[in-house]
């Protein structure tokens, strides 16, 4: 549990360097991946859906802390979205290509635009098809094509963390 726990302090931490830092250089018609939600979408297909949930509220806060301007909704949007992707993740091929696609485009897709419907809302933001056109879609697919070179290494890191955690407790018990 030590080392679980460790490891999502170190990966949430390192996804807000390379989001606040690397992701600047690497922007594509003005359109800048979303490492959180990359990160999210494969913690969740790697994870239970309690572990899940706790990593989505961690990067959902830890986005809303390092790039928007309200607290809090990015953490519930994050959560809303882990719970169903980790609650089907063993009942489908999580290193087929195409799954992971999918699930990140639809996770972008969504948590975008539940977000811009909320400032729409709230703060009368106008022009959401040029929003959905310009931004989001284009982030979506942007983000779908950068899950594809992450979730190998990430999962093999998880990997070595279960057996870490496996060990530890086979010896302690």
């Amino acid at each position: 549990m030590k080392y679980r726990i460790l490891a999502t302090s170190v990966l949430v931490l390192v996804v807000a360097f390379l989001q606040s830092t690397i992701c600047e250089y690497i922007e594509f018609l003005s359109i800048r991946p979303n490492l959180f939600i990359v990160m999210l979408v494969i913690v969740a297909l790697l994870r239970n859906p309690v572990e899940s949930a706790v990593m989505g509220v961690l990067l959902g806060l830890s986005f809303d802390i390092l790039m928007g301007k309200s607290l809090g909704w990015y953490g519930l949007l994050f959560f809303l979205i882990s719970i169903p992707i980790s609650s089907v993740n063993e009942k489908i091929y999580r290193e087929k290509f195409l799954v992971l696609f999918a699930f990140t485009f639809l996770s972008t897709l969504i948590i975008e635009l539940m977000f811009y419907l909320i400032i729409f809302l709230f703060k009368d933001y106008g022009n959401l098809p040029y929003v959905f056109s310009r931004i989001v879609l284009p982030e979506s697919i942007y983000n779908s094509i950068l899950v594809l070179p992450l979730f190998g290494p990430i999962s093999k890191a998880y990997t070595l963390i279960d057996s870490f955690d496996r060990r530890r407790n086979r010896l302690s018990a």
